[in-house]
């Protein structure tokens, strides 16, 4: 059975509304070799009948990533939120991104969302990891020089001498 954090018995879960907060780790989530979790907090909100369990959480994470431009590491603070409805009853198990619809497990009689809360995070992270000395006051990137190295050829050097072959063809 899975000792995650994240993975509830469904007797532990009260009927009716109740709230948990867990506090994550370094090595609670696995993540790609890119990206990995400095500490996350997971506020999760349980609404407990005996025809369903409807599961909301906000996480809050820090997450350790590298920057495209410079290489150089850098902490990044994402938050997200999403729910799951449970069902005791088989169901069309259904995603997007900002719910799910899953069966309860008949064998465990267990809850786990590591899987949603992984993805959660991963889902808001930037497409493009810039450091934060990189950005403006706004978030946007800051204009950067291109620079050369070693001797610059002419603009003559750079035109192929095959063209004007070609053009005495016309």
């Amino acid at each position: 059975m899975n000792t995650s954090k994240l993975t509830f018995r469904l007797q532990e879960i009260p009927d009716g509304e109740s709230n948990r907060t867990i506090a994550l780790g370094s090595a609670e989530l696995d993540f790609n070799d890119e990206v990995s979790l400095e500490k996350a907090t997971v506020d999760i909100n349980f609404y407990k009948t005996d025809h369903f369990i409807q599961v909301k959480f906000n996480v809050d994470a820090d997450l350790n990533l590298i920057c495209d431009r410079t290489l150089r590491p850098f902490v990044y603070n994402t938050e997200g939120s999403y729910h799951i409805l449970f069902e005791p009853n088989p169901v069309e198990e259904s995603e997007t991104d900002e719910g799910a619809i899953k069966q309860i497990p008949t064998d465990d009689l267990v809850v786990s969302i590591d899987k949603e809360v992984r993805d959660t995070i991963l889902l808001n992270l930037p497409i493009r990891k810039i450091h934060p000395d990189l950005l403006d006051s706004d978030g946007k990137p800051k204009k950067f020089e291109t620079q050369s190295f070693g001797p610059q050829p002419d603009e003559e050097e750079l035109i192929d001498p095959r063209w004007e072959e070609l053009k005495k063809l016309k």
